[in-house]
């Protein structure tokens, strides 16, 4: 059942929204200034924004339960994303993923509060199953971020073997170091998709039922690929186009598992 937003919420959820698009367009302009370095503005303005955005999932989460649809996950993961890639960012320049980032967190906010809320609100969850769900969702939404550096690896790759250095390219950091972060991700992302699958087997009862079956099956294909590519990895090392395929394709396998089922019973089969 849609429960209507408060105005509070609702008041919120859109500032938190224009927040992360100044962010992000602000970012944008300290790039195009050739200033690598996060700028008090941007901090700022992303911390404001995500205070509201978190203050809205709280919210939304109080009123109808710990509610794991669709929307709801989405803005989830995204709140979880850009805390994490904010906190990277003081220590990593990772400034291109706060601009192909901020405008998805910022539609994920909107349409998790105005959106009429899919699935079942979850009660009385254990501690173990919130172990369980809190890493899954951090796992994804750094091995999310992880795919996005993998995309923007994959294209400075080509354009600099092309020669061709116009455009956001030229603002990007060194090829070398941008490769170094895209394997930092990539390991604190299955890291904790490694603690994620643990605490499921210890503490979901029914990992294995039917309606579960294919999110295992998936995330562990998924966790298999990450960690074979990372021994591949440190045994021989891989071309980059290598890992890049590899990343994008057990990140699809993940996506299938944690969303695959949610779009098809949660809106293309959701009763009028």
């Amino acid at each position: 059942m849609y429960t209507q937003p408060t105005l509070l919420t609702s008041a919120l959820a859109i500032i938190a929204a224009v927040l992360y698009l100044f962010a992000g367009g602000r970012q944008l302009f300290q790039l195009e200034m050739t200033n690598q370095r996060a700028d008090r503005s941007v901090t700022l303005l992303a911390t404001l924004a995500l205070m509201a955005h978190g203050y809205v999932a709280l919210t939304l989460s109080e009123d109808s339960g710990w509610n794991l649809g669709f929307y709801r996950v989405s803005s989830l993961i995204f709140l979880v994303m850009s805390v994490t890639s904010l906190a990277i960012l003081m220590i990593r320049p990772l400034h291109m993923l706060l601009i192909v980032m901020f405008p998805f967190a910022a539609l994920s906010v909107l349409i998790s509060t105005f959106a009429p809320a899919t699935g079942q609100p979850l009660i009385g969850l254990d501690q173990g199953v919130l172990i369980h769900v809190s890493a899954s969702l951090i796992a994804y939404a750094i091995i999310a971020l992880a795919s996005l550096q993998a995309i923007i690896v994959s294209v400075q790759s080509k354009r600099l073997r092309a020669h061709q250095f116009r455009g956001l390219i030229k603002l990007l950091p060194p090829l070398e170091r941008m490769e170094s972060m895209l394997w930092e991700l990539t390991v604190a992302g299955v890291a904790i998709l490694t603690l994620a699958i643990i605490s499921g087997l210890l503490y979901v009862d029914d990992l294995f039922a039917q309606h579960l079956i294919h999110k295992t099956v998936l995330t562990a294909v998924s966790w298999l690929v990450f960690v074979a590519m990372l021994i591949a990895h440190w045994i021989r090392g891989l071309r980059i186009n290598t890992a890049v395929i590899l990343i994008l394709t057990a990140f699809t396998l993940l996506t299938l598992g944690f969303f695959g089922s949610k779009l098809v019973l949660e809106l293309l089969l959701q009763p009028n």
